[in-house]
């Protein structure tokens, strides 16, 4: 490879975390516009895809706080759950405290629904709202005395206008003076805000310091947590209202009716979540530095699903006129060229759907809000739904789990030639970069003009930045083909030509996260030699990977490989079963 520097591993993640506790903090009043909000007619009404004037008050503040409940158990069964549906500041610190002392030193998440009370302000350095006893009165709920009960390391969701203007307090996690601009704090490393990683802190926020939720009847209320919990439904149904040309004869109220389930990717619905998954994620490796994206699309399983649906929240609530705020921040992805991709996965999927008939109307989905319902447990259920279905709430919207009709999901599972050519497109694309990486090493490009060797983690600029366009934009892409047996022979002899790149590629490659997939990959009776020649790549680059082989048993893979086309060994001569062979003779040649 020529390399003048030598490239040390980076890419193994110090320490996983995983989020265990969830609180749920509802502050909804539902029926009572607070005094600072003047909502149009029509406007969005639906929390949780659940229309709350469909029942009383109280079941409906009940349903939806078990509706959110099951859209964040989506990404995250095995936590804990609690929830306060239009609490006190006292029972809010009851809560916070309760998980934190649940969660102890791993990650807690604290969701934040503001749309039934005031804005947040950033007096004395930033206050929340929350009710007294008899919901009468609104009372403030300051950050720092909420960030104290949180503990950390805590990640922040706050669904309500002017969401923003509270960040400076959850950064600084103490009284701020108020007069910072938000974003100039965004972009301090979090290492130098808090030094002790059980403080760290994440936040989201759907709008800037002086902006207000959009209020669109089009969308659901919350749309902010339908991004983060239920990307595809919101997704599809901006991609039909962008595009009333080319979806022309397609109701945004259709597209739940789009078949499958959401994990069978043999299915449109479940391709479209995977296709979703490869875009958002090549999107957050492509413009975040390396450490960053490593911490955040990485380390926690529930932290890369809502900061991966958080880029289609960026793009969604863009166009609605909102800006999009986190800590830490993340450069503008909302025009990313890769999101082209996806329209064009959506608008072929949907197309496809239509020329067969088979996007049904919202009353042939069996939507809970125009069909029959019952009451289970005081939560109203439509008629179709199992009567051992959990926490369900009522409403209509998607169906998160994917509980349809049997005659539904047959229709489904006949619908597997509904193809949409993403994968072998972006692998094309991929194939062609090799290409051109390949003439550059033949015709003796200098290391450092290489299009791959930049990017690696010890290639940083100055700011801890990884240079623009360093790498193949579809190295992520690689990773979801290899669950998927159609294009994972193709994925894996893509994947040793860029290994062969060099020590570079390799770091690369593992830094994306190829490395437990081709370890599983491993214990198949295919892909033996191109795995073989992956391998090689990667223990000559990490040795300490000998450890995960010997510790997994593994090795009898690559003995087995150096058997590979060479001649069976001879049978057993005849006669007493277990008799040795004869030897051989070594003395001179009979006489002829």
């Amino acid at each position: 490879f020529g390399e003048s520097d030598p490239v040390l591993p980076t890419w193994r993640l110090r320490e996983r975390m995983k989020t265990t506790a969830v609180a749920l903090c509802l502050c909804l009043n539902i029926g009572t516009d607070p005094p600072d909000v003047s909502r149009p007619e029509p406007c969005a009404r639906r929390q949780c895809w659940l229309d709350p004037a469909r029942s009383s008050r109280a079941k409906a503040r009940e349903a939806i706080g078990l509706r959110l409940e099951e859209q964040y158990g989506r990404w995250q069964q095995r936590a804990k759950y609690r929830k306060a549906l239009d609490p006190t500041v006292a029972e809010v610190r009851t809560l916070a405290a309760g998980m934190r002392r649940h969660a102890r030193n791993e990650r807690l998440l604290f969701h934040y629904n503001g749309h039934g009370v005031p804005r947040p302000t950033p007096n004395e350095g930033g206050e929340l709202w929350a009710f007294d006893g008899n919901y009468t009165q609104y009372i403030p709920l300051p950050v720092a005395e909420l960030r104290s009960w949180l503990g950390g390391p805590t990640v922040v969701v706050l669904d309500c206008s002017h969401a923003a203007a509270t960040l400076p307090a959850w950064i600084r996690g103490k009284t701020g003076t108020g007069t910072s601009h938000p974003h100039q704090h965004q972009i301090q490393s979090p290492d130098k805000v808090q030094s002790r990683h059980a403080h760290e802190t994440i936040v989201l926020c759907p709008t800037g310091p002086t902006e207000l939720l959009p209020q669109n009847p089009a969308y659901p209320a919350d749309i902010f947590t339908s991004c983060l919990t239920t990307p595809i439904p919101i997704a599809l149904r901006w991609f039909v209202l962008q595009n009333p040309i080319s979806m022309m004869g397609i109701d945004p109220e259709h597209v739940d009716s789009v078949p499958g389930k959401m994990n069978d990717r043999k299915t449109p619905l479940g391709e479209l979540n995977w296709i979703f998954t490869a875009v958002t994620d090549s999107i957050a490796w492509n413009v975040l530095p390396g450490p960053l994206f490593q911490r955040l699309f990485r380390q926690d399983l529930l932290v890369a699903s809502l900061f991966r649906n958080f880029l289609l929240a960026e793009r969604v609530l863009q166009s609605l006129g909102c800006t999009p705020v986190s800590y830490p921040s993340l450069p503008p992805t909302a025009n990313h060229p890769l999101w082209q991709a996806w329209d064009w996965a959506v608008e072929t999927c949907l197309s496809a759907l239509l020329a067969k008939d088979d996007l049904d109307t919202p009353d042939e989905t069996m939507s809970v809000e125009t069909q029959p319902h019952r009451t289970v447990n005081g939560i109203i259920k439509p008629d179709w739904m199992p009567r051992n279905a959990k926490g369900m709430g009522t409403g209509g919207g998607p169906n998160i789990h994917n509980t349809r009709p049997d005659g539904m999901m047959a229709r489904a599972a006949s619908l597997g030639n509904v193809t949409i050519p993403f994968f072998a497109e972006q692998l094309t694309a991929f194939e062609i970069w090799l290409e051109f990486a390949h003439r550059r090493l033949l015709v003796g490009a200098s290391p450092a003009a290489s299009p791959f060797a930049t990017r690696s983690a010890l290639s940083l600029t100055p700011g801890g930045h990884y240079p623009p366009h360093s790498s193949p934009k579809q190295l992520p892409v690689v990773l979801q083909v290899l669950l998927s047996q159609a294009h994972r022979v193709r994925a894996l002899v893509l994947l040793r030509r860029f290994l062969d790149l060099g020590p570079r590629s390799v770091n690369l490659a593992l830094s994306v996260g190829i490395f437990p997939y081709v370890l599983r990959l491993l214990k198949s009776d295919d892909y033996k030699h191109v795995l073989v020649c992956i391998w090689a790549r990667i223990l000559a680059f990490d040795p300490s990977t000998q450890a995960d082989l010997l510790k997994d048993d593994f090795l009898p893979h690559f003995i087995a490989h150096l058997d590979w086309g060479l001649p069976p060994p001879p049978a057993p001569p005849r006669g007493r079963p277990g008799a040795p062979p004869p030897l051989p003779s070594f003395g001179p040649p009979p006489a002829q």
